[in-house]
């Protein structure tokens, strides 16, 4: 009878609890709960609060020299307004910036308030009650004792969405966590800022449902988390939203193995890590040595330690969303030994108090840290692997290693020597020569992991000088406070030299318009909108970005010049160049209008899988683009494995290839218009070998080495990958199944290669050949027409120009590569405004070879087109960039000449001048111009062949 009872309660239970909710869902979600963060969501999240940003060590002054924050809402000053100020620091081991608290303070009634800040790179928020916050990154120049800053503060917006489950129909996740974070720059590769008094954190009720409101409009990134889900990331999410936003989330998966004991037994209560991107996880095993550890999907080191014991799991483990990997098994044993000197400069210097961080190789998470002592040495117990050592310390010019391996009770031996830094100096002018004072200056990396700025102003006389400029590749940059464009220069530093770097800003222009989709139907979310000029020889590639706002409308500041625009949706990591973008000539304090539509935001879709047919996580997919153009981007996949390219104006064909940690897809051609793509990733293979000296020479005490293409080439999917081997053998668990080359380069300088072809879970042993020294490259590039030296080409060695040239020309367009291995090569150039051109050299050991002069070409004109780009505006048609010598440009048309007819008929529009000016090759064309001064002229055209 009791049984009965109980079984009749739990049914009444069960029936009545759907009831309930349904009558009550509708409450929570429209009642406002105390929030997190008041005026942000509308319910609270049930996690404890974050800790708070830490302050900075020495809290700044007045007599380092202040912000003076001027805040204000429609144009009025708003008193009585909280002002927060946030320092930037270089990022830290996870490529993550690090802030500090800075300052805080209220406005006056003038909506004024002054903070102490010594110069640097903040980020500043104002909020007031009744109003959404304003972000605002700003420079505090050095040489400037009060920086002035405005902030406006927006009228707040909401955002509704719901928290779904993945591969379940839909059905709601409870009690997710979303996170906002919000962007202050419109570019793709922007960051969001995660600071946890600037983001807005809501949790969904029982059907999934969340809400937030008073956000300021803009551009967010979004980040849900449930118990019993991996987390997911929305890169991009624009405030405001049309319609309700729907969030998947994947089940989590799992990892499920056992520690063992050098003795082979389970080991109990030891501490296990599972590394891998921006997060870490720890778990403790139980009575039986076994362990298990909810993850995102992704790829991650599995390390145990016990005592004085540790191990990991053998390879990297890849676990795909909602997947459970077991049978994981982590050894115990003794320690690796990693140790080495840091120096500085030519006569080695030690360097004391030198900063090294220590991650797994490709798996992210820092492992450990250390630092020198007063003689410049640093060692580290770490278990058997291979990892990632970046090394910085003030004053010096920062440098990194990839894949040192550390094998059991053997000692890997590292040296680093750093650098010093550099010197910039310059002036800054108008269009007219006179000198401008006050102008901002900024400097920093092109490429780098410290991702630290230095700032100045110009002073009374237009000059400028920026000390302690890391060495390399560097982006110096000036603008206006009054403008929104900067001029930007890319130059090449070495250690304590002082380059020069003169500005003249151009005077600027606007142009605005409206982006609608290709159906005339409004934007389903705010779009980014591209300026990309068309360049002369040698110019600096100039490019402008915005957002539009959510009924489509953009602005944009640029200076005066000619510019091809192009409308995506702000998740497009690339945009490619088409000759058939629209163009505009935008003049010097005019504005201009020109709508646009959304270019097809679909592109190139594909997933990426494992060998088990499961989603492969942050995948590497490389889109190589074959023809007369030669071009390779990479992309990473997503979470759950899915990445994206975006389209294509041109008929072209492009070759997809994945990779992931050893596991390596067959390359699969695709054309413009074909259906997602599945690339499926084979096993790793093994590859084990030995390198030996040639003549009975020494054998090496430790050594570099490169997994190459089989003609030499430098695989785009792993073209950083390298891995540095004590001793003289190697072992590698995860080498690509594919033909290879095994190229190796000792410590002592000794070189040699071998070639290899892997097969799918299978193992290979090799011999390399030590035969000796390795080689350089070097030469300089110069314009075919003028013969002038051309600035900024890239230069690329055994693989096609990409967004990532091995080295640029400087400004005598002279170009070195170092560490080449002996043999044959070949050296691609391509500079902004010409066609690739490729060298290929055969250098011996130890060989300096010097190719001269190479003489780069300007673009020519599409066969069958006049070589010339056409702008619309207020019902007229004009000639906005013409091809150098190309067709047009020879027959004497001018850029600005407006298009009345082409071959007798009356042309209406852009599309119309574009359609009717091609056709085929060498074929003549009859054009009717108008001139600025009135005067109509027709003009004979033979299109290119």
């Amino acid at each position: 009878m009791v049984a009965a009872l109980l079984s009749v309660a739990a049914l009444l239970l069960l029936w009545l609890r759907p009831q309930r909710q349904e009558q009550t869902s509708g409450t929570v979600t429209l009642a406002a709960r105390p929030s997190a963060r008041p005026g942000h969501s509308d319910n609270a999240s049930t996690r404890p609060p974050p800790r708070p940003t830490p302050p900075l060590d020495t809290p700044a002054t007045l007599a380092d020299g202040s912000f003076v924050v001027r805040v204000v809402a429609s144009g009025a000053p708003v008193s009585r307004a909280t002002v927060r100020a946030w320092a930037k620091g270089p990022d830290n081991s996870l490529g993550q910036p690090t802030w500090r608290r800075a300052g805080e303070g209220t406005t006056a009634e003038d909506g004024t308030l002054r903070l102490p800040a010594a110069p640097g790179l903040y980020l500043l928020t104002a909020r007031a009650e009744g109003m959404a916050p304003a972000r605002r990154e700003v420079p505090r120049p050095t040489g400037e004792s009060e920086t002035e800053v405005e902030l406006s503060l927006p009228a707040g917006v909401p955002l509704r969405g719901r928290t779904v489950a993945e591969g379940r129909e839909g059905d709601p996740v409870p009690l997710a966590e979303v996170t906002l974070r919000p962007y202050t720059e419109s570019r793709p590769s922007a960051r969001a800022h995660a600071l946890p008094e600037e983001v807005a954190v809501a949790t969904s009720d029982e059907r999934g449902r969340f809400g937030f409101t008073g956000l300021a409009p803009g551009r967010y990134e979004l980040v849900a988390e449930a118990p019993g889900f991996s987390p997911r990331t929305l890169r991009f999410v624009s405030v405001p939203a049309s319609g309700e936003l729907v969030v998947g989330l994947w089940s989590a998966s799992t990892l499920e193995g056992f520690v063992l004991g050098s003795d082979g037994q389970p080991a109990p209560d030891a501490e296990v890590r599972v590394l891998g991107g921006p997060s870490s996880f720890r778990t403790t095993t139980g009575a039986g040595g076994g362990f298990s550890l909810e993850v995102p999907g992704g790829t991650y080191w599995v390390i145990a330690h016990k005592g004085q014991q540790v191990g990991r799991a053998p390879g990297l483990i890849v676990v795909a969303p909602g997947e459970t990997v077991r049978d994981l098994t982590v050894r115990l044993g003794a320690s690796g030994h990693l140790s080495g000197t840091v120096t500085h400069g030519a006569d080695a210097r030690p360097v004391e108090n030198v900063l090294l961080a220590v991650s797994p190789a490709g798996a992210g998470g820092e492992l450990g840290r250390v630092r020198t002592d007063a003689a410049g040495h640093y060692a580290l117990e770490l278990p058997p692997g291979d990892y990632d050592v970046t090394v910085s310390a003030p004053g010096h010019t920062g440098t990194s290693r990839e894949g040192l391996v550390v094998e059991a009770n053997r000692h890997t031996v590292a040296d680093f020597r750093l650098e010093g830094t550099a010197s910039v100096e310059g002036t800054v002018s108008d269009a007219r020569g006179g000198l401008l004072a006050g102008v901002a200056v900024r400097a920093g990396l092109m490429r780098g992991a410290s991702g630290e700025e230095h700032f100045t102003r110009t002073d009374a006389a237009g000059a400028f000088v920026l000390e302690g400029l890391p060495v390399g590749t560097v982006l110096v940059r000036a603008r206006q406070d009054s403008s929104a464009v900067w001029a930007s220069r890319t130059v090449q530093l070495s250690t304590g030299a002082r380059t020069r770097v003169d500005f003249t800003l151009s005077e600027t222009g606007r142009v605005m318009g409206r982006v609608t989709q290709s159906s005339g139907a409004p934007l389903p979310e705010p779009a980014l909108v591209r300026a990309m000029a068309k360049q002369g020889q040698g110019g600096v590639l100039d490019m402008g970005l915005t957002d539009t706002d959510a009924e489509g409308h953009y602005q944009l500041e640029l200076p005066a010049g000619v510019y091809q625009l192009t409308a995506v949706l702000p998740g497009a990591s690339y945009v490619f160049f088409n000759v058939d973008d629209p163009a505009v000539t935008v003049e010097a304090g005019a504005t201009v209008t020109l709508d646009l539509t959304l270019l097809d935001e679909r592109g190139l879709r594909g997933l990426v899988l494992e060998p088990s047919g499961a989603p492969s996580p942050h995948a590497v997919v490389v889109a190589t683009q074959g023809g007369d153009f030669p071009f390779s981007i990479t992309q990473q996949a997503n979470g759950e494995g899915h990445f994206s390219f975006p389209p294509h104006g041109q008929p072209t064909t492009l070759t997809l290839q994945a990779y992931n940690t050893g596991r390596l897809s067959e390359p699969t051609p695709v054309t413009n218009g074909s259906s997602e793509q599945r690339l499926q990733l084979r096993p790793a293979a093994t590859l084990r070998g030995r390198v030996v000296a040639a003549r009975n020479g020494p054998p090496p005490s430790g050594f570099s080495l490169r997994l190459l293409n089989a003609d030499g080439s430098v695989p785009e999917w792993a073209r950083d990958a390298q891995r540095t081997f004590p001793g003289n053998e190697f072992l590698m668990t995860d080498a690509p199944a594919w033909p290879l080359r095994v190229s190796v380069r000792t410590t002592d300088g000794r070189t040699g290669e071998t070639q290899v072809t892997l097969s799918p879970g299978q193992r290979a042993d090799v011999e390399v050949l030590l035969t000796g020294g390795a080689s350089s490259i070097s030469g300089r590039t110069v314009w075919s027409d003028s013969g002038e030296p051309a600035q900024g080409v890239g230069v690329s060695l055994d693989h096609p120009p990409s967004t990532r040239a091995d080295t640029y020309t400087g400004p005598d367009g002279r170009f070195r590569l170092d560490e080449v291995t002996p043999g044959s090569h070949t050296v691609q150039l391509l500079a902004t405004g010409g066609t690739p051109e490729a060298r290929p050299v055969t250098v011996a050991t130890s060989e300096a070879v010097d190719l001269g002069d190479i003489r780069v070409t300007p673009r020519k004109a599409d066969k069958g087109s006049v070589g010339a780009g056409f702008s619309e505006a207020r019902g007229q048609v004009s000639f906005a960039w013409l091809t150098p010598e190309g067709p047009a440009a020879r027959a004497g048309v001018r850029v600005g000449d407006l298009l009345l007819a082409v071959d007798g008929l009356v042309v209406r529009n852009r599309l119309e001048a574009d359609s009717r000016t091609k056709g085929p090759p060498g074929s003549p064309v009859q054009v009717t111009v108008r001139r600025s001064g009135g005067a109509e002229q027709t003009l004979r055209i033979t299109r290119a062949d």
